[in-house]
């Protein structure tokens, strides 16, 4: 498999990091094939004022909280690489090359 990467081309529009789902979907069209799944991640916090050392009042709190993580594929052709567009909460966090396209 291909490292991650950053950003690619869909007709003349570069998607990187950050775009929400529509806009995507505005310049690539519908995808090939996609996928939605929930994520439980952990999430810790600290809470209060600590000392000049980190001590003191402070507490570190777990918190659990969910992130909707859609995956969209487009095949773009047997000439181009196919790319997986991974949303975390609407907005996209990864591209990833795939391979030729058929």
């Amino acid at each position: 498999m291909s490292p991650p990467a950053w950003a690619f081309r869909c007709n003349s529009y570069v998607i990187d990091s950050g775009l929400h789902k529509a806009e995507v979907m505005k310049k690539c069209g519908a995808p090939t094939s996609q996928d939605t799944r929930i994520e439980r991640r952990i999430l810790r916090v600290r809470n209060g004022q600590g000392g000049p050392h980190g001590a003191g009042n402070s507490v570190e709190v777990e918190r659990e909280i969910q992130i909707t993580v859609d995956e969209w594929i487009y095949n773009f052709g047997p000439s181009q690489f196919m790319q997986l567009v991974t949303f975390e909460n609407g907005r996209v966090v990864e591209t990833k090359d795939l391979g030729y396209g058929s």
